[in-house]
């Protein structure tokens, strides 16, 4: 009997992890290579004060069901948890602290006249957002039209620096102006046309937020306990579990294609072996490079030589872009460039009996240019999450962001045995105040940590649409080859876990077209 055919996996962060437990569950041996010594990019966790707390993605928004359905399938579905109803988040910008209005999406209000709506639009602002519904369906929609220059079209500028710039800051990082329309949000553009108005578009691509428009914005989201980052601890225990090797600390330096089709792909190690994910902690990769291809050793790492059948690039458009320059150039120079905005996260620990009451619900999202507000954005952990209040015990898990493009991170000069030393801890204790308007300080500080996503968020520019179509097209002609991950399939666990769905859908990529992973 011939042997099963093997993948190689570039790229060990949610998408990777899927596209690997894809194909070990097709029958291949799938062999994963991870940079970072341990999987799961941006969904992790950390434990801080004695409390185990997400230090990247801390949810996911409510879609089609393919989140939870994977959860099921991982035996993960007694640990789904909801937010707390009932307390929303707040709109922090120059006009005030507001509720968010709830049922919008990217900010956009679904309801323009609703009271919450109203309260951060102003009369005027809000009548003036109501009234795009005189306006034609196609009216505004423009091939490389961003967000902000359609909102701000359809529905005024208060909509955008109000609603719209705030959320695309806080939780995307970018700006509105720069963000392609047809990559954020591609069924937009159909839902407007379909539906006639953009509020209405908006009703009907989140209906579950607007037929509960009471419970308040943030609600429409769903996370695992203790941390997200069981999602993929339990992917890699699953790959592991179907034979897949996971070699963490291991980064791809080139990729080459041989006279047969097959792919080589050379990688450098100096952490090969075990591989801890979330709070799953794997076994080590025993069989190594004695399965996987040659490899040959130093005193400061491995050098790793893998041949495989098919081929999977998880990993940042630029670093796709260069390992692909060699064997497929054309392919190479199509793939577009999704610039990243390095985000920098401060958590504190809190005894501060005063935030008991919630005072700023859930959370906040900071509009760039609000006086004394450098964070762009603010989760009140113990408020929005009953796990967490409980697991705190008494204490306050507050997690403040900064990162918007064009901006300059504050220095993370963070030190001490709880971290809670350092000028850039002053300043998150500073914004929190505000924000919470609550005083605080340091002698209500128990714990601190400051992390750095350097690579973690991306800005499809205009044509990035355009880029993807082309790409579609050349990957047309390479079935042993896919190119996975949010830069392709959309912002969010959501839309990459929708992508990887449909994609398993598909017959033996080696025989038919790879499809294109769409949000």
């Amino acid at each position: 009997m011939s042997s099963p055919e093997r993948t190689v996996v570039v790229g060990g962060g949610i998408a990777g992890l899927l596209a690997a437990r894809r194909h070990a569950l097709a029958g291949r041996r799938v062999t994963l290579l991870e940079a970072e010594p341990s999987t799961g990019g941006a969904i992790a966790a950390r434990t801080v004060g004695g409390i185990d707390i997400n230090i990247g993605a801390e949810a996911w928004s409510v879609g089609n069901g393919a989140v939870e359905a994977l959860i099921a399938q991982l035996g993960l579905a007694d640990q789904v948890v909801s937010p707390v109803t009932g307390r929303g988040s707040r709109l922090v910008s120059a006009a005030g602290v507001h509720i968010a209005p709830p049922g919008g999406m990217f900010g956009i209000p679904a309801r323009p006249l609703s009271p919450e709506t109203r309260e951060v639009l102003g009369t005027t602002g809000a009548l003036r957002a109501w009234a795009e519904r005189l306006l034609p369906a196609s009216w505004g929609l423009r091939p490389d039209v961003t967000l902000g220059d359609y909102v701000r079209c359809r529905m005024g500028r208060r909509v955008v620096d109000r609603l719209v710039a705030p959320l695309v800051g806080g939780v995307h990082s970018a700006d509105p102006y720069s963000l392609e329309l047809a990559s954020t949000l591609p069924r937009l553009p159909d839902a407007v046309r379909e539906n006639g108005s953009l509020a209405a578009a908006v009703r009907s691509l989140r209906p579950e937020t607007s037929r509960s428009s009471r419970r308040g914005a943030g609600t429409a989201v769903r996370a695992l306990t203790p941390t997200m980052a069981e999602l993929p601890g339990a992917l890699e225990a699953q790959l592991r579990t179907h034979g897949g090797e996971v070699l963490t600390g291991t980064r791809a330096l080139a990729v080459a294609r041989k006279d047969d089709g097959t792919w080589q792909v050379t990688a450098f190690g100096t952490d090969r072996g075990a591989s801890t994910s979330g709070s799953a902690t794997s076994g080590a990769a025993t069989s190594g490079a004695a399965t996987s291809g040659a490899a040959t050793g130093g005193a400061d790492g491995t050098e790793v030589h893998l041949e495989a059948e098919h081929l999977v690039l998880a990993c940042p458009p630029d670093v796709a872009a260069t390992l692909l320059e060699q064997a497929l150039p054309t392919l190479a120079r199509a793939i577009p460039s999704a610039p990243a905005v390095p985000v920098r996260l401060v958590a504190l620990v809190l005894e501060a009996p005063a935030l008991d009451s919630s005072p700023s619900g859930t959370g906040a999202l900071v509009a760039a240019g609000t006086p004394g507000v450098r964070a762009k954005a603010l989760t009140h952990a113990t408020a929005k999450w009953e796990h967490v209040r409980r697991a705190a015990d008494g204490l306050h898990v507050v997690r403040l962001s900064y990162g918007r493009p064009g901006e300059e991170l504050p220095e993370d000069d963070s030190h001490g045995p709880d971290g809670t030393e350092g000028t850039i801890i002053d300043l998150a204790l500073a914004d929190a105040s505000t924000i919470l308007r609550t005083p605080l300080d340091r002698s209500q500080l128990r714990a601190a940590r400051v992390i750095t996503w350097q690579r973690a968020m991306r800005r499809p520019g205009p044509g990035h649409r355009e880029a993807l179509d082309a790409i579609t097209e050349l990957l047309a002609q390479e079935p042993s080859l896919e190119l996975v991950g949010a830069w392709r399939a959309g912002t969010g666990i959501d839309a990459i876990v929708r992508a990887d769905a449909r994609a398993m859908t598909i017959p033996d990529p080696s025989t038919h077209r790879v499809q294109e992973d769409r949000p």
